[in-house]
């Protein structure tokens, strides 16, 4: 009888360790494209392909019990890329 109930507040375990898995493969996209931003910044390219990355990260680490705690580091640095693409313009 309450064995939904039970699910509902025993998420799956396999489903946490998929994001944490997915959050750790972002994270190393994320840093290579930053680099490459850092590289060269008026690249238009990485810019979209960074502020599209961050914003699936978001998901992910939301999700992630390991990288929950980035969340907040990842939107100040969608401010930044923010900044730098208002530049560009």
């Amino acid at each position: 009888m309450f064995g939904s109930l039970k699910k509902l507040f025993h998420g799956n375990n396999s489903d946490t360790a998929q994001y944490d898995i997915q959050a750790v493969q972002l994270e190393t996209e994320l840093t290579a494209l930053e680099n490459t931003l850092t590289e060269n910044p008026n690249n238009g390219e990485t810019q979209k392909a960074l502020m599209l990355r961050y914003n699936q990260a978001l998901q992910v680490f939301a999700k992630s019990k390991t990288h929950r705690q980035h969340i907040d580091a990842l939107f100040v640095k969608i401010d930044e890329l923010r900044n730098i693409i208002r530049k560009n313009i």
